[in-house]
């Protein structure tokens, strides 16, 4: 487990002995995807977020008759922090949190075949308000 100086739950754990107790919720959404269901998704993942984007691209991978399309943004606190690395040659950008222009230059623009899924902090969702992705085309897991 993570834990991070100014963190708001590394606080928490910090705190915690053997033997407490913590509630919990999650995962929070259920998707099933099926082929062609949308002509592209925009995915938005932070941390740990990457688990479910990684499962739903792979299904999209493995199927050769499948052709939607997948923009990924995957963003990390520090690059230590990244699941699923690549390769040590791979220069993928910063680190940080995801600013609404990097959603804007990266995912499909809003429309009825698009759908972008997210799995990260709040800001995430405001951003694609802002952007004008509606309720309808967001998917939060």
């Amino acid at each position: 487990m993570q834990k991070y100086p100014q963190g708001r739950m590394s606080h928490h754990f910090r705190e915690m002995k053997v033997g407490d107790y913590m509630s919990v919720k999650g995962p929070k959404g259920r998707f099933k995807y099926q082929v062609g269901q949308v002509r592209a998704f925009g995915m938005i993942a932070g941390g740990s977020g990457i688990t479910p984007m990684f499962q739903v691209t792979r299904a999209i991978l493995e199927n050769p008759k499948d052709k939607t399309k997948v923009y990924l943004i995957y963003a990390n606190v520090t690059s230590e922090d990244i699941l699923l690395k690549p390769p040590e040659s791979w220069n993928g950008g910063g680190v940080g949190f995801v600013p609404k222009d990097m959603i804007n230059n990266h995912c499909p623009a809003p429309a009825h075949d698009i759908q972008v899924m997210r799995c990260g902090p709040p800001p995430m969702a405001a951003h694609l308000d802002d952007l004008g992705y509606t309720k309808e085309l967001q998917f939060q897991f």
